[in-house]
């Protein structure tokens, strides 16, 4: 890696624990925004201004260096984006209602997707002060010192960590007796919790968009470990419907078994 390629990243990531702060300063004051198109995703006022302070301070990184694209959960998407080599692929506040909850569940979440592949990732959790990066080919870190997936391959042993609105609404029942989970908010943070090896897996059936796990599938695919679709395809990026139809993340080894899961979900 150049010099130059260093210094991108390393501002890139400045921007997103910076954003962070963002994000635990505004914590208890954030406000859902009246007429949310979809009340069970709720938007607040922090989300847009975190997303707007990332907007920023982005695109500032590459100082003109380059035509660069956009895509965020917060914003209208520009269809130039599909023409771009590089884009920018930002959640700023993974797990809205966790964060409303209380819950210290949230991240902020960044992917760096150049020439049809996801280079760099970034997710940050400002409530456990935990830095999740990964460079394509350069291993995952956490906190700067290096991750893997857990090696465990027993299903009987595997820890899950499963959606908290999934399992408040009673669509996870079908996992009783047959796999132990815990309901964990944002999926970009459980995506990181396995890449971390503190769970072997994490899957939903219901569908994700490429901002809530660009980040998270780098960092998963450099520690060991493995994202596919419900359909058990690899993720592409950049796409002009951002929809990711279901999701299954593990280790590796019990990647079979954790798709097969799907099958009991609602």
């Amino acid at each position: 890696m150049s010099e130059a390629d260093r210094d991108l990243l390393a501002r890139l990531e400045s921007a997103v624990t910076d954003a962070g702060a963002v994000v635990l300063a505004g914590a208890a004051r954030a406000a859902v925004i009246p007429g949310c198109a979809d009340p069970g995703n709720p938007t607040t006022d922090l989300d847009r201004r975190v997303d707007a302070f990332l907007h920023g301070r982005l695109l500032a990184a590459f100082a003109g260096t380059e035509e660069v694209g956009y895509l965020s959960e917060e914003r209208a998407d520009d269809p130039a984006r599909l023409r771009a080599r590089t884009l920018l692929i930002v959640d700023p506040i993974d797990g809205t209602r966790s964060l409303l909850l209380g819950r210290p569940e949230a991240a902020v979440s960044v992917a760096l997707w150049r020439d049809g592949e996801i280079e760099w990732g970034c997710v940050f959790n400002p409530f456990t002060a935990d830095v999740f990066t990964a460079v394509r080919g350069g291993g995952a870190t956490r906190g700067g010192r290096p991750i893997r997936t857990s090696v465990l391959a027993a299903p009987a042993e595997a820890r899950l960590v499963m959606s908290v609105h999934e399992h408040d609404r009673g669509l996870l029942r079908g996992l009783d007796g047959v796999a132990h989970y815990t309901p964990v908010g944002s999926i970009a943070w459980k995506m990181a919790l396995v890449a971390a090896g503190e769970a072997e897996a994490t899957v939903t059936a219901h569908p994700r968009h490429e901002w809530d796990v660009a980040a998270g599938t780098l960092i998963v695919a450099e520690a060991g470990g493995r994202v596919t679709d419900a359909r058990g395809d690899d993720l592409a990026f950049n796409r002009a419907d951002t929809t990711v139809r279901g999701l299954v993340v593990t280790n590796g080894p019990l990647h079979g078994w954790a798709g097969g899961l799907l099958s009991r979900l609602r």
